[in-house]
């Protein structure tokens, strides 16, 4: 082959792995590293025409530029019946088409509640309550491939399916919750996940997503995998949280500790919620979740640089887990900015507004260049 040729052969190449980062039928690579955003706020804040900025000022579309800058997954949470009418499923199934004309990804995150499901809180849907065990693991597998059915329908089937979020007390309490009195109850949880796995593959039939399972605590990731281990679930990704504000501040530790479970385990890690303060102020009238020096990492100011280097770090760290099981992370509600004010006060506030990835002015911060650059 002439060299000219050569050339022409290789630009093709690049130009056709930097445009897009996926095959014809919109679906990711294996090998991508994924470089998210949570944006499952959106559905809401749109209502108010937020004016995001790129760092010049200039307006933007959120989902156009998060893209440019090197999004390549969007993770959306999903409630059984919202209380607040926000995050249900036909919100969902609209995101994710516009999520998939954009061919990036697309992470549903499956809380099976009607409102927040987490570690301390994991209230079983209301048309759940009051049922037997049995009778439980028939809904969550109905509900999970009528879910799913629908996505694939749409042709909006996703890369990853998280079942249930931050299950680390397990879920649907106290029918799978693993906590406490109940720390006995691993058969049931593990029965549970497994109805939820069972109604994805059966969907499923052309291995399109990924089965995720998800807990916050990076440190009490051993123990609780190692707790799943008997039942030989079929998922194939350790999703874990890290905020410094509830866990270790020790670097050092989280790497150790992530390369321990990426040897312990088979399956790949992903750092499914991360966040990062750049500035301890606040812009609304509601308390923020981190505000306080001593709830930040040392070696990382809380400031737009700060917030930057802390990513670069975080990002080597994944890249660096031992086997090439780290594939990437997720950053929870970048968009999450105070809406719906005057001035320096918010008639909507947020607890998060210093941990977006858009400043006071809603203009875009440095710590994106992170997603690009990597």
């Amino acid at each position: 082959m002439k060299l000219a040729t050569k050339i022409i052969l290789a630009l093709v190449l690049i130009v056709s792995c930097t445009d897009s980062e996926s095959n014809n039928d919109g679906q990711i690579n294996e090998s991508i590293f994924y470089k998210g955003m949570d944006l499952s706020f959106q559905s809401e804040l749109e209502d108010y025409n937020i004016d995001y900025k790129d760092s010049d000022g200039n307006s933007v579309e959120l989902l156009d530029f998060v893209k440019s800058k090197g999004t390549n997954l969007v993770r959306l949470k999903l409630w059984h019946t919202p209380q607040n009418g926000e995050n249900g499923l036909s919100d969902i199934k609209a995101y994710a088409q516009r999520v998939k004309e954009k061919r990036m990804g697309f992470l549903l995150n499956l809380h099976y509640s009607d409102y927040w499901a987490d570690p301390g809180t994991q209230t079983p849907p209301l048309a759940w309550q009051n049922m037997t065990i049995d009778e439980v693991k028939v809904e969550i597998y109905n509900y999970t491939k009528d879910v799913v059915l629908q996505l694939q329908t749409q042709n909006t089937m996703p890369e990853i399916i998280q079942i249930g979020n931050e299950t680390d007390s397990g879920f649907l309490w106290n029918y799978g919750k693993v906590w406490n009195e109940f720390s006995d109850n691993w058969v049931n949880y593990a029965g549970l996940v497994s109805e939820a796995i069972r109604a994805v593959r059966e969907i499923d039939t052309a291995n399109e997503s990924q089965i995720m399972l998800h807990i916050a605590g990076i440190q009490t990731a051993v123990p609780f995998f190692s707790e799943l281990l008997p039942y030989n679930l079929d998922f194939d990704i350790i999703g874990l949280s890290y905020y410094p504000q509830f866990q270790t501040k020790d670097l050092d530790l989280i790497t150790s500790t992530l390369n321990t479970v990426a040897t312990t385990f088979d399956q790949p890690i992903l750092m499914v919620e991360v966040a990062y303060p750049f500035t301890l102020l606040w812009n609304d009238n509601q308390n923020n979740f981190i505000g306080n020096i001593n709830q930040i990492i040392p070696e990382f100011a809380p400031t737009p640089q700060g917030q930057k280097a802390y990513f670069e770090w975080l990002i080597t760290t994944i890249k660096n887990i031992p086997n090439n099981k780290g594939i990437g992370f997720c950053y929870w509600a970048p968009d999450w900015v105070a809406f719906s004010g005057n001035e320096n006060t918010s008639t909507n506030g947020t607890s998060w507004e210093n941990q977006c990835l858009f400043d006071f002015d809603l203009k875009a911060l440095p710590a994106l260049d992170s997603f690009y650059d990597n």
